[in-house]
């Protein structure tokens, strides 16, 4: 089965509190789909994983320095066996941002 969570990020405004409640909810949905279960989470994260591969989390194309957020990011990927996923795909660097 397909599950879909749509999220809706706290702004760089918010503080980081309202970031770690977000992250937990997230965790307690997660814990709830099953291990045949195909998961996409969509949402504005804030997040900058950084340049280089990261296990098989995080993809070889990225930009920038990680951030709080994008470890955060990365270390729900790795713990829920998930990818960050638009890092996968070779573009030119002007396209990697939007």
């Amino acid at each position: 089965m397909l599950v879909l969570i749509q999220v809706y990020m706290p702004t760089s405004e918010h503080d980081e509190e309202e970031v770690n409640d977000l992250y937990e909810r997230l965790e307690s949905m997660l814990q709830e789909t099953r291990g045949d279960d195909y998961v996409t989470i969509l949402g504005d994260w804030n997040a900058v994983v950084g340049e280089g591969k990261d296990e098989l989390n995080v993809g070889s194309y990225e930009l920038g320095t990680r951030n709080e957020r994008g470890q955060l990011l990365v270390d729900l990927c790795k713990s829920n066996q998930l990818f960050v996923t638009n890092t996968w795909f070779k573009q030119d660097k002007r396209r990697r941002c939007t």
